[in-house]
C-alpha cells in the first residue's frame, strides 16, 4: 500500500513538470518550423493565427507552478513571458514614443468596417460612425438591407461615393468620401477571379491619395489530398489559405504603379501572425498603421458568437481587419470602433499627409 502511494505522489509531482517540458518544446517547435517553412505546412499557417496566444499560455502555468511552489518551474516559464514581452510589448507603449506628429500637415481620418451581411442592427453601425467621424469609409458585406437603409444616409454626409457587388460574398463593398473621388474603379485580384474590391483617389485639399477597399479570400478547410491512411484519419481536413496568397501576389504590381500616397484598408482574413501578414508588409512596401500607433493587439475577430439565433458577445481572438499606408503619409492615431452587429470591429486611424 505504501508503495502504491509512493508511486502516485511520484506521478503527481512528475505530472506538472511534463506538461512544461512539453509546452515549451510546443513552442520551440513551432518557433523553428515557423521560421523555416511558414505557410507551407498548413498546420504552422493554422497555429500562427494564434501566435501570442501561444505565449499567453505560460501565464495560467506560471500561476499554478507559484500555488505549487515550484520555483525553478517558474523561472523556466518566465522565458516564454519575456518573449511575449519582447514581441509585442511595444503594442503597449504610448504612440508618441513610437512616432511623432509632423508639424501642421493636414490630416486624414479613415475608417474600415466589415457590416456583416446579415447584420442589421443599423443603429449601432451607424452610431460607430458618427463616433468616428472619419473622412473616409471603407466597408465590406454590404447587404440589399443595408444598401437601403443604411447608405442613402451615409451619402448625404460623404456626397462623393462608391459601391460594387462583389458575387462571392453575396455583398456589396462600399467607398465613402468627404472630399472629391477624382478617379474610382472597381477591381478583381486576379483579373478572373470574382471577389470585388474598389480603387479611388480622392483629392485632399491639391494633394491626391489612392484609397482602396479590399476583402481577401477568407482560408477555408478541405478534405486533405495525399495522405496516408493514417495522417489522413489524423487530419481529415486541412487550412487552405491558397487563394489569399493568390490575391496578394496579383496586389503587389498594382500597388507598386502608384505615383500617390497609398492608403489601403479592409477585412484581409489575415491575422498579424502570419506568413501571409509579413510577406504583405515586405513586398507591398506599406505600413501597418495600428501596430505603429494604436495602442493593444488591436483584435478585431471575432467580437461575437452566433448560436442559432442567438447573438453573444465574445472575446476577440485575432486581427483581421487592417488600415495600410505608404511611407508619405504619417500616422498619428490608429484605435478599434465599438460594436455594430458584425463579428468584425470597425478599424479608424489618422493620418497626416506629409507629400
Amino acid at each position: 500500500m505504501n508503495r502504491l502511494t509512493g508511486l502516485r505522489q511520484r506521478w503527481r509531482s512528475l505530472l506538472f513538470p511534463a506538461v512544461v517540458v512539453l509546452y515549451l518544446l510546443f513552442l520551440v517547435v513551432y518557433g523553428v518550423l515557423w521560421a523555416a517553412k511558414r505557410d507551407a505546412i498548413w498546420q504552422i499557417d493554422l497555429l500562427s493565427n494564434f501566435t501570442v496566444w501561444c505565449f499567453v499560455a505560460a501565464v495560467p502555468l506560471l500561476v499554478i507552478a507559484l500555488i505549487l511552489r515550484r520555483r525553478r518551474w517558474a523561472l523556466v516559464l518566465l522565458i516564454p513571458l519575456v518573449v511575449l514581452v519582447l514581441k509585442y510589448g511595444v503594442y503597449f507603449l504610448p504612440s508618441g514614443l513610437r512616432t511623432a506628429r509632423t508639424g501642421d500637415a493636414p490630416t486624414l481620418t479613415v475608417m474600415t468596417m466589415n457590416v456583416l451581411k446579415r447584420n442589421t442592427d443599423w443603429a449601432a453601425i451607424e452610431a460607430q460612425i458618427q463616433t468616428a467621424n472619419p473622412d473616409a469609409i471603407a466597408i465590406q458585406e454590404m447587404s440589399d438591407g443595408f444598401l437601403s437603409a443604411v447608405w442613402p444616409k451615409l451619402t448625404e454626409a460623404y456626397p462623393y461615393h462608391v459601391n460594387v457587388f462583389s458575387p462571392p460574398d453575396e455583398s456589396s463593398m462600399g467607398m465613402l468620401s468627404r472630399y472629391p473621388i477624382i478617379e474610382q474603379e472597381t477591381f478583381n485580384l486576379p483579373d478572373d477571379y470574382d471577389l470585388t474590391h474598389i480603387r479611388a483617389v480622392i483629392d485632399v485639399n491639391g494633394e491626391q491619395i489612392a484609397l482602396y477597399n479590399v476583402h481577401m479570400a477568407a482560408p477555408t478547410f478541405s478534405r486533405t489530398q495525399g495522405a496516408g491512411r493514417f495522417i489522413g484519419r489524423i487530419f481529415p481536413y486541412q487550412y487552405v489559405s491558397f487563394y489569399r496568397r493568390w490575391q496578394m501576389v496579383n496586389f503587389y504590381p498594382m500597388l507598386a504603379e502608384e505615383a500617390v500616397p497609398i492608403i489601403v484598408m479592409g477585412d484581409f482574413n489575415t491575422a498579424d501572425g502570419s506568413g501571409d501578414y509579413f510577406r504583405f508588409a515586405s513586398e507591398s512596401g506599406l505600413r501597418d498603421t495600428f501596430a505603429e500607433v494604436g495602442f493593444g493587439m488591436g483584435f478585431t475577430f471575432p467580437s461575437e458568437l452566433v448560436i442559432g439565433s442567438q447573438r453573444l458577445p465574445f472575446v476577440p481572438l485575432m486581427r483581421l481587419d487592417y488600415i495600410w499606408h505608404s511611407t508619405d503619409l504619417a500616422p498619428t492615431a490608429a484605435w478599434l470602433g465599438g460594436a455594430t452587429g458584425s463579428d468584425h470591429f470597425p478599424v479608424i486611424a489618422q493620418l497626416q499627409i506629409t507629400g
